[in-house]
């Protein structure tokens, strides 16, 4: 059996000598068919207490379409390694380019010979830990419509705008977003269940608050009643003019999953509300 062939194969999926000699003598020795009867098998791995809440976000944006994704694995080498790396840059571009709009398809989509599952089991594979594709969304805008996009951090944290005006009005908004985390667009037009549900997690956190500054607290959550990051003295309302936003997304990483076991990986589960919503 040629040796090289099989050095090659485990350097490719991380799998061991006696799997990828069997998958060889199954393939009868082709390279390609070899690859792909490994890429559908996964290490199994020890279990563990350590939270899949590492790894990086993307944000990608393609005409009126633009997806944002993030893949969680257990620590922060993985972000680091070049695999993953590439793999993130790889899998940003065929799902931009392909249809699908949840990570049930996402997962399925096709990549090379194989599926985005696959990949994601031959990099979870080489880097031994468990690497999931956590969130994924596609998102539709307007012809009249422009997005920004910010990405912070190498994918630490990916921001997308939807938005109406100049293009550096975007990319400012973009920044701010990110810096300034905001949950909600607009003060005035929080819905009341939306303002009672932040009202009670503020007299949670201290029941001595009052209404006006329960009011102040949810005014700093919303983006145009926050002061703006070049000029603070300036709500963000302040200085767009003409332009608007329509909505905007911030995928920080591993948001609403850090040291909680129990978290469902597929939802946010720190109260959060995803403020754009995706076209389904």
């Amino acid at each position: 059996m040629n040796l090289s062939k099989i050095k090659t194969l485990r350097e490719l999926t991380g799998l061991g000598m006696l799997e990828v000699k069997k998958a060889l003598e199954e393939a009868n020795d082709d390279m390609e068919e070899a690859t792909r009867i490994l890429m559908t098998k996964t290490i199994k791995k020890e279990q563990t207490r350590r939270v899949a809440s590492k790894g990086l976000t993307s944000v990608e944006t393609h005409g009126n379409e633009a997806i944002l994704f993030e893949i969680n694995a257990e620590t922060d080498f993985v972000a680091k390694h070049p695999d993953f790396i590439n793999m993130m840059l790889d899998l940003g571009n065929v799902l931009m380019h392909s249809k699908v709009f949840s990570v049930k398809q996402a997962l399925n989509a096709p990549y090379q010979s194989y599926t985005v599952q696959d990949e994601i089991n031959r990099i979870g594979n080489l880097v031994k830990e468990n690497v999931y594709l956590r969130r994924f969304h596609r998102i539709l805008k307007q012809d009249n419509q422009s997005f920004a996009t910010y990405k912070h951090l190498g994918g630490k944290l990916s921001v997308l705008v939807i938005y109406q005006g100049d293009e550096k009005i975007g990319k400012e908004l973009a920044l701010h977003i990110t810096s300034h985390g905001p949950k909600y667009l607009s003060f005035d037009d929080l819905d009341k269940e939306t303002y009672n549900f932040e009202e009670m997690m503020l007299l949670k956190e201290n029941p001595s608050f009052t209404k006006l500054e329960i009011e102040e607290k949810i005014k700093a959550m919303c983006l145009y009643d926050q002061p703006f990051i070049k000029n603070p003295d300036q709500r963000v309302k302040e200085i767009l003019n003409q332009s608007k936003v329509v909505d905007f997304y911030r995928f920080e990483l591993g948001q609403g999953i850090e040291n909680k076991l129990n978290c469902r990986l597929d939802i946010p589960c720190d109260g959060s509300k995803i403020t754009v919503t995706p076209s389904l």
